[in-house]
């Protein structure tokens, strides 16, 4: 059976979305529509589940929007191709797609040869990378996926660059992404950012340091950003998580 790529398709409007659908399977056998997503946020989330080959989106979304859905997939899973479909030819929204690594932007309504012509380029692409990474993925995946869940846990407190841990492996990033997803069921990212909220909450919890202390010594040197990654990942802010936990103590 030839390979199929799975494809997710993010965009608000309905019928927009279940066009795209229908016309990259039309266009190109080799990709399958797995999912699609009314939101940038559902479609992250689709993400984590599915891991897809590539992700359509739109640039307008509510929650979260095109350009800061690609950017977090960029950031936590390197091996998804992003390609945005926007109505949009503003250059400052061009702009911010190559900067986050999408392959390429389309207008609306999608030409339909332009979009053909992506599709095989995109083909070409996957199946080459698969090809030079399958004599690894079969000998040794286990091993190099282990390697990295160990430097994980012993730099978290660190900023990763995960580019350079899979120079360092010999391997790239998309591949090393794609291999620690299928051996232990999510991205090398998200299983960072796991063992940093564990940390903080146990921080949190048990010591009298400040947030932006705490926020530090689990690897984030932008409280801001800690706190927006804690909320997201918990629920509540840090403080709400504090005062709470201490609540339960008394």
């Amino acid at each position: 059976m030839a390979r199929q790529f799975k494809v997710i398709v993010a965009d608000d409007e309905k019928l927009i979305v279940n066009n795209i659908a229908r016309r990259i399977e039309e266009s190109n056998g080799a990709f399958r529509v797995v999912s699609r997503a009314g939101t940038g946020t559902e479609a992250l989330e689709q993400v984590r589940e599915l891991l897809p080959d590539v992700v359509f989106s739109d640039i307008k979304m509510p929650e979260m929007d095109g350009i800061e859905l690609i950017s977090r997939l960029r950031k936590e899973y390197p091996g998804v191709c992003c390609v945005i479909v926007s109505g949009y030819s503003d250059f400052e929204y061009m702009k911010a797609a190559i900067q986050n690594s999408a392959v390429d932007y389309l207008l609306k309504p999608v030409n339909t040869e332009e979009l053909g012509r992506l599709l095989q380029r995109l083909e070409a692409a996957l199946l080459a990378r698969e090809q030079q990474m399958a004599p690894r993925r079969e000998s040794d995946a286990a091993s190099l996926a282990e390697s990295v869940r160990v430097y994980l846990q012993e730099n978290y407190d660190r900023q990763v660059d995960l580019s350079a841990l899979a120079e360092s492996l010999g391997v790239s990033a998309p591949y090393l992404s794609k291999l620690f997803h299928e051996q232990t069921g999510t991205s090398p990212m998200r299983y960072l950012t796991d063992l940093r909220m564990s940390r903080a909450r146990k921080l949190l919890a048990d010591s009298g340091l400040t947030v932006r202390e705490i926020a530090v010594r689990v690897g984030y040197p932008d409280p801001f950003h800690f706190s927006r990654s804690f909320k997201n990942a918990v629920g509540v802010s840090p403080a709400q998580f504090r005062e709470q936990s201490r609540g339960e103590e008394t």
